[in-house]
This record gives C-alpha cells, structure tokens and sequence, in this order.
C-alpha cells in the first residue's frame, strides 16, 4: 500500500474509534455521579431534590404544598448544615424557607445558628441567609447577634454585602438599622448602643461628645475600605456617608471627596446617597465639579428620571459657575431627550427648575428646604440670580422650539403640558413660532376628537396664555408679554357657543374676564345666551360663563 493509502487507512481507523458526543456526555456524566456518590450527604440530597422538584412548582395546590414541605422536612431535618454550602442543596433549603410554615421555617434557622456569618461569605450560602432574614422575623436578632462586630468586615465582603444591604434596606427596623450602623461608629460607640443607650449618631454624640474626632476617623476608614472594595452602591453605605460629610470639616469633606468624585453616579440613586451627593457638589471646587459633571455624562437621563437622582441635577444648576460647561454637558444631553424627561414624573422637574425655581408647585417644600440647606455650605463665586438667568438663556431656545414642532403632543400629556405651560410663560426668546402652532390647533375641525380646546390638559396652559399679561402673581405672569388672548379670539370667534358648552367653557370664560377681549366676547355670547344656560345645568364652566356675561 502507498504511503498516503497507508494514512488514509489510519485516519479511517482513528474515526471509528473516536467517541459520540452523545457517549462521551453519558461519560462525563456517569464519572460526575461516582465522584458525587462518595459523599455522604449525597443520598439525602438525592431525595430532597426529588421532592423539591414538586414543591417548587407554581401550579400545586396549598394541601400538596404543605404535603411537599412535611416530606422534605423529614428528609432534611437535623442535616441542614451538612448541605448549605452545596449550590444544588441551598436552592432547596431557599425553596423550604419561602414554602414552610412558621415552624418550620424556624426549625431551619435553628440549624443555621452559628453559621451566618460564613453562610453570607459564601456565593451560594448568602441567598440562605437572606431567605431566613425575608421569612423567619423571629429570628432576626438573633442573626443580627452573630453578625455583631463583623458588619465592617462584611460590608466590605463582595458577597457578605449583598446580605448586609439586603437586611438594612429592606427588613430591619429602625433599632436593627441603627445597631447595624454603629459598627461605622467604633467599638465603643457599638458597646454603647447595645446596652440600651442612645440609638442615633446624634445621641451618641451628645452623650460623648470628645468621642466625635474618633467616629469621624473610625467612619472615614470604614467608607474608604468600602469604596475600595466596590460596595458603594449599598444604601447603607450611603446613609453612613451623609452622616460622615454632614459632621466633618472641611479638611475632611475634601479627603473624602477626593475617593468619591468619580463615583457619585453609583449613590445618587438612594436618598441618603443624593444627599451626600449634593454636599459634594456643594463644597467642591470648580475643577472636582467638572470632574463629577464628567462622570455624570453617561448616565445623566437615568439620573435625571430617579426618584432621588434628580436633586443632584438640580444642585448642580444651584453651584456651578461655569454655565457654558452646564449648557454643553448637562443641558445638551438632557434636551436631547426633552420629550421623554418631559412626560416623566421626575425627569420634568429639572426643566421646571430652570423655568420656575424653587416653585412648590412642582417642588414639595422639604425639597425646597433641603436646596436651601445646601446654600448655606454653597462654595461659588456667582449670585444665584445671575447663574440662573444664564442658564434660563442658554436652554430657552431649545425648549421653545420643541414646543413649536410637538404641541399637539406635549399639551395633551398631563405631565408634559406643565412643562409647556412654564416654556410659555418664562422661557426667553421669541415665541411666535411656538404660538402660532397653539392657534393652528385652536383653528381645527370643532368636530376632531380630543379638540385642543377642549382637552384638559391643553386647556390649562391656553387659560394661563390668555392671562399671562395681566396675571399678578409672578409664578403666573409671562416674562415677556404674550398678546395671546387676541390672537387666539380671531381663531376661534366662529365656534365660541359651541366652546361656551363644553370642556372648552374654561377657556371662553377667560377670555370674558381679561381685559383685552372681554367686550368683544360678551357681544359674540349674546346670542348664544340660551346654549349657555341649558349647558349650565352640567356644564361647571358653562355656569360660571353664564354668571359672568
């Protein structure tokens, strides 16, 4: 045979040798279930398992669920420390603590004692604790009694503060927190609020106050473990650092502004971590503030929508006196998506800030007090009413543009149409374009549903359009006159009775009280007297029109 006859020969020979993949899987795992046969638990979590596949399903009814549970119990009883540190054998043991009753439940988290602390450090273990910590309420000061004198080793743990933060923000009560809090403190300050003394750093405080240089120092050390080891982002850790930038001094404040600038984003999602951000923003200097401003970009519509985010944007306006770098990299980012922010409970406050100010309208007074607050620490050369004015200058124009090519839209959304009505009113700049889409609405077909007139939404801000002129408060007077009510007559004079009878009453009826138009309108209602009157009978608006002609 050749030579190449010969190779051929041998690579046929070699494939038919060669393994399935098939064999080869029920190879790897028979060899899998040998080597997992000599452990001695591996009968017992055999068995659990089985049943566990029952007892885990949604679709079982509650007498086979408690059936399951009686099972499984009897299997795991007295074992469940043999088994928690196992993957397979912790998702059984969760399954057992969200589906048991109240003793058996705690017949687990008797088991588990002494074993909480190395439980959390484990990939698989900490969802066990959790699980105790959600379903056993009994049992949480006794957890939290293992816990004690390790929360600043755990807290710093990539695991162990999953469950730190788990048991803070979501199941402690106010003591608990508090106990878990004072370890940021030190020991002496732990050993105190054991005993039944003072629950709250303040009282803590008052009670020792040479000991606040030593909690300072002993918090500080705490927070830049944390930040070293990535656990910023618990709430915890949040609510430990406004406490710290709340109590130090300046020196102290910029050392710890130096560990956090780049990482605000991962705090201002919390209240106490938007707190602590709105220090930082307030004491740090112009060049740390472009440095957070940058860190901000990324995510800046995210933080804009939060709950609690939105207050660093609006201390941002309040302290930096580089408006060109806060129209470039805060408000070019956010018009860009104006439409979505506008509509969205929190994103539209940043606009009606820098349209309204500290307006309890849109502002509930301890926010407007927490930004007073914040003044007071404020390091910034320029008089608040000059930044604000700049800021006012540099948005208007986009803002007044977006009204002028998505009116119809945006006045008939309930939380967009405040937006609107604030553009109208105090943006800066030329507003014809804006106001001539608002009368080409005004100027459609009476019968087109959801009329412009008529909607409830759009209806407010062409109220507040007509009086704007002659409005005496400032909150509802236009920065730049309007002449809106005239305009907006000469539209609409042919269809004014049918307005006068329907959800468009409101605005016929502001028309008849301001000045510029009142006369004409009572003249163009006369013969519609009798309309009026009937619509009176449902129509609250009607009724008002009718009392004022």
């Amino acid at each position: 045979m050749s030579e190449i006859g010969e190779k051929r020969s041998g690579h046929f020979e070699e494939n038919a040798n060669k393994k399935s993949k098939t064999e080869s899987r029920r190879e790897q795992k028979t060899t899998r279930f040998e080597r997992k046969s000599h452990d001695k638990s591996f009968e017992m979590i055999s068995n659990a398992k089985k049943v566990w596949e029952q007892l885990r399903r949604g679709d079982i009814s509650r007498d086979e669920q408690k059936a399951y549970m009686t099972k499984i119990m009897g299997i795991i009883g007295g074992r469940v420390q043999d088994v928690i540190f196992k993957h397979d054998a912790s998702r059984v043991i969760q399954t057992c603590l969200k589906k048991g009753n109240a003793e058996q439940r705690n017949q687990i988290a008797e088991e588990l004692k002494g074993k909480y602390v190395e439980l959390s450090k484990s990939m698989y273990g900490k969802f066990i604790v959790v699980k105790a910590i959600e379903y056993c309420h009994k049992q949480r000061d006794t957890i939290l009694a293992e816990f004690r004198t390790q929360i600043r080793k755990l807290i710093r743990h990539k695991e162990a503060s999953h469950v730190i933060e788990a048991f803070y923000a979501q199941y402690a009560n106010a003591t608990q927190r508090h106990e878990l809090l004072a370890e940021f403190y030190g020991p002496e300050m732990t050993l105190f609020n054991r005993d039944g003394g003072a629950k709250t750093l303040d009282d803590l405080l008052e009670a020792f106050p040479e000991k606040k240089g030593a909690v300072l120092r002993h918090m500080q050390e705490t927070l830049a473990g944390c930040l070293d080891k990535g656990t910023l982002t618990n709430s915890i850790v949040h609510k430990a650092l406004y406490q710290y930038l709340v109590l130090a001094d300046d020196k102290g404040r910029e050392e710890m502004m130096g560990h956090l600038k780049e990482s605000l984003p991962e705090i201002c999602h919390t209240r106490e971590g938007s707190w602590a951000t709105m220090i930082c923003l307030s004491v740090a200097s112009p060049k740390d503030r472009k440095v957070i401003i940058k860190s901000f970009k990324p995510h800046m519509v995210k933080i804009a929508q939060d709950e609690y985010g939105y207050l660093t944007l609006l201390r941002l306006l309040d302290v930096t006196d580089d408006t060109v770098l806060v129209s470039k990299a805060v408000l070019g980012e956010l018009t860009k998506h104006a439409k979505e922010l506008f509509s969205n409970k929190f994103g539209r406050r940043f606009f009606l800030y820098i349209l309204a100010g500290r307006n309890t309208r849109y502002l509930s007074p301890e926010t407007v007090q927490l930004l007073k607050e914040g003044d007071k620490i404020r390091v910034s050369k320029k008089e608040p009413e000059i930044r604000a004015q700049e800021i006012l200058v540099a948005t208007s124009p986009q803002l007044i543009k977006l009204v002028a090519d998505d009116a119809a839209i945006l006045m008939r959304e309930k939380l967009s149409s405040q937006v609107v009505q604030e553009i109208m009113l105090h943006a800066l700049g030329d507003k014809t374009a804006p106001i001539n889409s608002i009368l080409d609405l005004a100027s459609e077909d009476i019968e087109k549903e959801n009329h412009i007139i008529e909607d409830r939404f759009a209806n407010r801000i062409i109220k507040a359009m007509i009086k704007a002129d002659t409005a005496e408060s400032e909150n509802d007077k236009a920065v730049e006159p309007l002449e809106f009510a005239p305009k907006l007559l000469e539209r609409i004079k042919p269809n004014i009775g049918h307005f006068a009878t329907n959800h468009g009453s409101y605005v016929v009826l502001s028309l008849a009280e301001e000045p510029s138009t009142k006369k004409e309108v009572k003249k163009l209602l006369k013969s519609h007297k009798k309309e009026i009157q009937k619509a009176a009978e449902t129509n609250s608006g009607s009724k008002l029109l009718l009392e004022a002609l």
